[in-house]
């Protein structure tokens, strides 16, 4: 196994299935950075007409650490990361694949500690897996990752 972390051209390839990513991120960006402010505003969850007692028995208390990740991670850092990705930023293929297994792990949790499942949670965790998989690919391609 070979690892390139910084490729000697600072622009990396962008194959036409990166493009399924870039869309994933954007969405997925723009659906967290409201839900995570709402959350901020009420972290008893209210206001997402959840009931406050499926936060309170878990180890976080309330919503604003789920919030934050909300915000900051599948929102900003998401967002962001379209960006790099359109650009073709070196780093954005390890970007996709750090954000990618964050969303399985994130909703990992979600099934692991909520009470009740919610639809949203298999299509996320689809997205996650869908932004490994490209990730994959991609830093294969641009010759960074050789597996195999």
């Amino acid at each position: 196994m070979h690892v390139e972390f910084i490729p000697s051209a600072r622009r990396v390839e962008r194959p036409a299935y990166v493009w399924l990513a870039i869309v994933l991120e954007g969405v997925t960006a723009v659906l967290a950075i409201p839900v995570g402010l709402v959350f901020l505003s009420d972290p008893s969850g209210r206001s997402m007409q959840l009931p406050p007692e499926w936060i309170a028995g878990t180890p976080f208390g309330d919503y604003v650490i789920p919030a934050l990740y909300l915000l900051l991670v599948n929102g900003v850092a998401m967002l962001v990361l379209a960006g790099l990705s359109v650009i073709r930023h070196w780093v954005a293929p390890w970007l996709t694949g750090t954000l990618g297994v964050g969303m399985i792990v994130w909703i990992s949790v979600q099934l692991l500690v909520m009470p009740e499942t919610m639809i949203l949670q298999p299509i996320f965790m689809a997205v996650g897996f869908v932004l490994g998989f490209v990730a994959l690919f991609w830093l294969r391609r641009t010759g960074q990752l050789r597996l195999w």
